[in-house]
């Protein structure tokens, strides 16, 4: 019997899906997550990024959309159905209201655009941690 080793066992990683169509933040966030031994899943379109999820059921997912809220919200809710996993939200606004309406939608953790990839990153694995 021959026995077969590859270098990556996908076993092992956790998956990350990234939901935004800022293409210049995706490869910065892949290239960041693989190096922590993630496999990493992007998608653009809200209703891709919904079928994704629900066949991988990923452990961390970052949605970046710009959408008008109330469809925000439902494709949080949407995605919170998809999997057991940490969901997070980079949104501009800081509004109190809208943070408890995404929270209550099933989000996570609410974080603003502007945050660093650095930063984006030591949040995430974090979350990751969580599920190990």
């Amino acid at each position: 019997m021959i026995a077969w080793k590859t270098e990556t066992n996908y076993n092992d990683m956790q998956t990350v899906l990234i939901i935004s169509r800022d293409s210049e933040m995706v490869t910065v966030w892949e290239n960041l997550f693989q190096q922590k031994n993630c496999h990493v899943i992007s998608e653009a379109l809200p209703d891709n990024a919904l079928q994704t999820s629900n066949l991988l059921s990923p452990t961390l997912i970052i949605l970046n959309l710009n959408l008008p809220q109330l469809e925000q919200i439902g494709l949080c809710k949407e995605l919170r159905s998809t999997t057991k996993g940490t969901l997070l939200l980079l949104t501009p606004k800081e509004d109190e209201q809208e943070i408890f309406d995404y929270h209550y939608a099933g989000v996570d953790e609410h974080l603003p655009t502007s945050i660093s990839p650095m930063a984006l990153l030591i949040k995430s694995m974090a979350w990751l941690a969580r599920h190990q």
